[in-house]
């Protein structure tokens, strides 16, 4: 009943805090917002906006943790906060502030997703998809399309999972084990009947083509 309790204040907390981020930013009145960020990651973390941003993200994720298991409330918590602060940021055209806080945002949300965290009445899909169209100009890091590539395939998005393979795939250096991890997804798919493949905009013929085409990179 405590945790439930602690849940649902943790929520409310931060419905209150987005509301009043939202009211500033559409006041210009960014800086302000700014200050309230801060504010909202110290009453619930005990940290400032500063160490949140600086921390590896192991030990934030660390941090987000009890007893090894990853807090899901207190985790969409704080993604939620890095994603507006990155749009305080990004309305004043501080793009290397934003990029660096909506990658944050998205690598937490996509974590939560991957381990099959759920919670009641947040969902992940709008965040996820909308920070993937704001980073769209940017190349993210391997470790980030990785999770992301697991992401679409998990949600069924499986035409989407290729596009952030074969983008992957197409760096200047790609690890053997990703190719091998190509192959792998291509022969999962194999096994899903042709209605849940197009589902996922894929057709069996696509399928085999992208197999194959990975194959060959295998065997160069």
């Amino acid at each position: 009943m405590v945790n439930k309790d602690y849940i649902l204040r943790l929520a409310e907390r931060l419905g209150r805090f987005l509301a009043r981020i939202l009211f500033l930013q559409e006041a210009n009145r960014q800086e302000e917002a700014l200050i309230l960020i801060d504010e909202a990651f110290r009453q619930a973390t005990g940290l400032t906006t500063g160490l949140i941003n600086s921390l590896p993200e192991e030990t934030l994720l660390k941090i987000l943790s009890s007893h090894g298991a990853l807090n899901a409330e207190l985790c969409f918590y704080v993604a939620a906060l890095l994603k507006a602060e990155g749009d305080v940021y990004a309305s004043l055209d501080k793009q290397n502030e934003s990029y660096y806080r909506h990658l944050r945002a998205l690598n937490l949300f996509l974590e939560l997703f991957l381990h099959g965290k759920s919670i009641d009445d947040l969902d992940l899909f709008p965040n996820i998809d909308d920070l993937v169209q704001r980073l769209e100009a940017y190349e993210l890091p391997l470790p980030t399309s990785h999770r992301l590539f697991q992401y679409n395939e998990k949600a069924g998005r499986y035409a989407r999972a290729e596009d952030v393979l074969f983008e992957m795939l197409e760096a200047d250096s790609v690890p053997p084990e990703l190719i091998a991890q190509g192959i792998a997804f291509y022969r999962r798919l194999m096994a899903k009947s042709d209605e849940e493949l197009l589902l996922g905009n894929l057709s069996r013929e696509e399928l085999r083509e992208g197999l194959a085409q990975v194959e060959r990179m295998q065997s160069q």
